[in-house]
């Protein structure tokens, strides 16, 4: 019988060898989540076992369900895209692209179709913290884009274990809805500690080119670099190859998206999604005019979540014109072919290296 791997294994395969997404699946699916065993040093970016302390021997939840151990099977779905706009000016001052996201949330919510919404707010510096939202305003604080990382499966299990919910909605990254699959998949099987993942009802994905580190993004280029106090800044928004960055109605600083090209996290660089292809919805900032989302439904469910919405008027919505289309289709093959090259390349440097040992 082949032996069973744990969190060790992960370290190697995944962690240490610059895969990981950091998106906190396996702190979700830690048998000792309880204990605080398993955590996120968000200094370091990465997983780690608290001090002193080892994986039971009969464990090895974070490893099998980890997406970049073994990426999920993606499923056949529907591939419907919409140009979006929030009816709630409220909202729409608040949000990016025209909170599309937080509209489709909030109906979700008064629709009871959830109890409460898994999402990341700014806690303060552009620091990301992963929040559960329960009603409009908890989920105007969370609204806007973070590039840096946060650990958002980890909102699962805050929202069963501190706010006893039982049907929410998760908002998150391409890789951050691989990893809801993988633990959604796996948990029908044997290597699940708590099956958190029935508890998600909704999955909004949202389009990535790929997270920062917050130092090297927030500390190094933004506040050393560029000289911006990143206390005053108000929005950032990553727009046709371009970054933005806002205080208020002041554009602080734009500047194209290559010159940052070296701060984005390793793990970032192996994936391949772009749109969010495992979410039930995915929205994003192209393919549509300023102030409007580029809306994909994937499912049967999302799109009866869409259409709920547009029903009792949180949103407005018209087919995405073909160019729009054309440019989000182009996106998506360009990170599947950069995914798939930066596989290639890493695998081509380890062989080398095992040669050179030899």
């Amino acid at each position: 019988m082949e032996e069973k791997k744990d969190f060790g294994d992960l370290e190697r395969e995944v962690i240490e060898a610059g895969k990981c997404a950091l998106c906190g699946g396996c702190v979700a699916t830690c048998r000792l989540l309880d204990y605080g065993y398993l955590g996120v040093d968000f200094s370091e970016e990465r997983p780690v076992i608290r001090e002193g302390q080892q994986c039971p021997s009969d464990c090895g939840y974070c490893y099998y369900q980890c997406p970049r151990v073994e990426k999920p099977e993606l499923r056949e779905g529907l591939e419907e895209i919409y140009e979006v706009v929030s009816t709630d000016e409220e909202i729409r001052k608040v949000c990016q692209d025209g909170g599309a996201v937080t509209s489709l949330l909030a109906s979700a919510l008064a629709d009871a179709i959830v109890e409460g919404c898994i999402t990341v707010a700014d806690k303060g510096e552009w620091k990301p913290e992963v929040r559960v939202a329960m009603n409009k305003l908890g989920l105007i604080k969370s609204a806007g884009s973070k590039y840096t990382p946060a650990a958002t499966l980890t909102g699962i299990a805050d929202a069963i274990l501190k706010y006893d919910l039982w049907s929410v909605a998760l908002v998150g990254t391409p890789c951050q809805m691989a990893a809801y699959e993988k633990m959604l998949v796996v948990g029908r099987d044997t290597h699940n500690a708590h099956n958190f993942s029935s508890n998600v009802r909704l999955r909004i994905g949202l389009f990535c080119k790929g997270a920062y580190s917050y130092d090297k993004l927030m500390k190094e280029y933004l506040e050393r670099k560029r000289g911006i106090n990143i206390s005053e800044i108000t929005k950032l928004n990553i727009s046709e190859d371009v970054l933005h960055v806002y205080a208020g109605d002041n554009e602080l600083l734009s500047a194209e998206i290559d010159e940052i090209e070296d701060y984005k996290r390793d793990g970032c660089k192996v994936c391949e999604d772009f749109s969010g292809l495992f979410s039930d919805i995915s929205v994003g900032n192209v393919g549509t005019p300023a102030g409007k989302s580029s809306v994909i439904i994937h499912t049967d469910f999302g799109k009866e979540v869409f259409e709920s919405a547009l029903q009792w008027g949180f949103i407005e919505a018209k087919p995405i014109d073909n160019s729009g289309a054309d440019l989000i289709h182009r996106l998506m093959k360009e990170k599947k072919e950069a995914g798939i090259a930066e596989k290639e390349r890493r695998m081509s440097k380890k062989k080398l290296m095992e040669q050179q040992r030899q």
